[in-house]
């Protein structure tokens, strides 16, 4: 990855803003920077930053975070479908 790369900003999540700020809060915890955009109007009007109102909220990262955070999100996924199956 070329140096403009790494440092590019990429939309690692687009959703609502509770799964967003779960997303966010896990990424930070190992280490990468988040920008989360849409944080107070996508929980009180997503309907005003998004059209319907879907995936309103998105978080940012750099570049050079991108495998990791990938990885992170995998893992994250694979772990909610789990618990989802023993309610």
């Amino acid at each position: 990855m070329t140096q403009p790369e790494q440092t590019k900003p990429i939309v690692i999540f687009s959703g609502d803003f509770h799964r967003a700020a779960v997303i966010k809060n896990m990424l930070e915890n190992h280490g990468i920077y988040v920008f989360m955009q849409n944080e107070h109007m996508g929980s009180i009007a997503p309907f005003q930053v998004a059209s319907g109102g879907f995936n309103p909220v998105k978080l940012i990262i750099s570049g050079h975070d991108e495998e990791e955070a990938k990885r992170l999100l995998e893992g994250f996924n694979d772990a909610a479908f789990d618990n989802e199956d023993n309610l």
